[in-house]
């Protein structure tokens, strides 16, 4: 991720407070930006009615059109900066993650901003299903902020698995990293790296081995060792390997961080602990939505979240 320039940020046109606008403002304070104030439209109740002609319904569309560019001109007079320069883009279009997407195609930004929304109610912020595909599919890092402020305190954490086959081919954990300290360098806020080492997927890997007869084939080492000083080795390896990884952007190891456990349940508490503002993950595109224990996860932290996708990433929306 290069230096943070320009800056593609969806509006909501059916709210008044526009939390993605005030996070893209932060980064005026470091130096010039130009922010892009997409509001991309599509209204399935206009669509649908009887009430109207083609000719009307095509009129319709454009008033709407222009009410909404009149509010975007409201909100830039209201958020002027000496460092920020404005552009504008109302469109009519459907499904909307789509319309979102061919503007990132043409507008070439380096970082896209998006509010997740309120739930009416338990109090936090969910993901829409625009969310769940922008997060997969967009080409360019995109960050869906919640509700928390930034503050002087706030931290940057790259969440990175440097035992992941993707990431060793795609050099995923490298782009995390690399996209953290972005963030960092242009919010002026500390970066950490974080790894989750889960011993139990390994105590099932290890049983079945063990029982496989595959013991000493796998892992290298002494048939007579038991499981836990095979886990043990494991960790170690974890722990160098993810050392090599942060060197270049996270070289002090006070803020390089191994936690253990069910990551649903240790990273929200360390993301608290480090005061995390920004997580950073890095996402690829499947078919269909993310599973039920990803979109938890995501929806578990009370941090905003920065997905980075892998070397070589191309929209598949077009």
């Amino acid at each position: 991720m290069q230096t943070i320039k320009k800056i593609l940020v969806d509006i909501d046109p059916d709210k008044q407070e526009q939390p993605a606008l005030s996070k893209a403002l932060h980064f005026a304070k470091q130096q010039p930006i130009t922010i892009k104030l997409l509001s991309c439209l599509y209204y399935p109740a206009v669509m649908a009615s009887n009430l109207l002609t083609p000719k009307q319904l095509e009129k319709t569309k454009a008033e709407i059109i222009k009410m909404n560019q009149g509010r975007l001109k409201q909100l830039i007079s209201q958020h002027a900066q000496e460092n920020v320069t404005y552009e504008t883009e109302v469109m009519w279009h459907s499904p909307i993650y789509q319309g979102i997407l061919k503007v990132v195609d043409s507008f070439k930004p380096d970082l896209v901003i998006k509010a997740t929304h309120q739930h009416k109610v338990i109090a936090r912020r969910l993901f829409t299903p625009t969310d769940w595909y922008l997060l997969k599919a967009c080409p360019v890092p995109i960050l869906l902020v919640k509700n928390r402020k930034w503050t002087k305190n706030t931290s940057v954490v790259a969440a990175i698995d440097p035992e992941h086959n993707l990431s060793k081919k795609s050099e995923l954990d490298k782009h995390i990293l690399k996209a953290g300290f972005s963030m960092s360098s242009s919010l002026g806020m500390p970066l950490h790296a974080l790894h989750c080492f889960d011993p139990s997927y390994w105590d099932i890997l290890l049983e079945a081995v063990d029982k496989s007869g595959m013991w000493a084939d796998v892992f290298s080492v002494d048939e007579h060792q038991n499981e836990s000083m095979v886990l043990e080795q494991l960790r170690y390896q974890h722990n160098v390997k993810f050392a090599e990884e942060c060197s270049e952007y996270v070289p002090n190891s006070e803020n390089q961080h191994i936690i253990s456990g069910d990551i649903n349940h240790v990273l929200p508490k360390t993301l608290a602990q480090l005061d995390a503002g920004i997580l950073v993950l890095g996402t690829t595109y499947r078919t269909g939505l993310l599973g039920s224990t990803a979109q938890r996860l995501v929806e578990a932290v009370d941090c905003d979240l920065l997905a980075v996708k892998p070397k070589g990433f191309e929209a598949p929306f077009h």
